[in-house]
């Protein structure tokens, strides 16, 4: 083979084809599954503007909360590319309303890298009794309002977290398990010069989350990942308050 046999696609410009939207879902039910596509039918999401990619954990844990999203979004052929969880259900807000939240995002933060619907607000103010922002059905409560939204997080929640094809963000490589890779997203893409945002785009979340050994360990490797890099900072989550501190005897790494 020469050089004459190959043929190159040269590219001149950002723009990025395909469908508005690939809904990323991580499903561990089936039954919950067919819950949120008949919830995007019913909201405006059809073949012709999205497509939908499921990381397959019904009968095995083959994926966890770091590498479901690289192998998805490797796949992603939507502009925008949604990352979600099988227990959310879209309620009003659908295809319309979110290409048009993300829309005022470009317009009005043009650094935005990602966006969701619950996360902690952006180091906030130590006065401030509020640290979240969010727009969310869940089991706490119906049509939850908390902070000002639209506005800018430190962090988001798992649930919903929308990035464009164009900008994406990858997680980390280092960390695993099924906690605090929402966190980490974000922090990689205040890392990339970006922002992360909760837009106003009221949804249902069934789920209620835990706060087991396994919690506590996807915490502690998360912290002694970002300590060196923020060090001292709280950061703000839907779970909690997070000190970015070393243990004592391991600051020096």
């Amino acid at each position: 083979m020469t050089s004459t046999d190959l043929t190159p696609t040269f590219v001149t410009d950002h723009s990025a084809e395909g469908p508005d939207f690939t809904i990323c879902t991580l499903v561990r039910s089936q039954d919950k599954y067919d819950r949120l596509l008949g919830s995007f039918a019913h909201t405006g999401f059809t073949a012709a503007n999205s497509e939908f990619l499921a990381a397959d954990n019904r009968d095995t844990n083959r994926f966890d909360g770091y590498s479901w999203q690289k192998a998805l979004l490797a796949r992603a052929r939507g502009r925008f590319v949604v990352f979600c969880h099988d227990d959310v259900e879209l309620l009003v807000a659908g295809h319309a309303q979110l290409l048009a939240a993300l829309a005022d995002l470009d317009r009005t933060q043009p650094d935005w890298l990602l966006a969701g619907v619950a996360g902690g607000r952006y180091r906030p103010e130590k006065h401030h009794r509020r640290f979240l922002r969010m727009h969310i059905s869940d089991p706490w409560g119906e049509d939850r309002l908390m902070g000002t939204v639209p506005g800018r997080v430190e962090t988001l929640d798992e649930c919903f977290i929308v990035m464009r094809r164009s900008r994406p963000v990858i997680g980390s490589y280092d960390l695993d398990g099924l906690h605090f890779y929402g966190p980490d997203l974000c922090l990689q893409a205040e890392l990339l010069g970006g922002s992360a945002h909760v837009i106003d785009f009221h949804l249902r979340h069934y789920g209620r989350g835990t706060k087991d050994q396994l919690f506590q360990d996807a915490r502690d490797r998360f912290v002694r990942k970002y300590a060196p890099l923020f060090p001292g900072r709280h950061l703000h989550c839907t779970t909690g308050v997070v000190h970015l501190v070393l243990p004592e005897g391991q600051e020096g790494g």
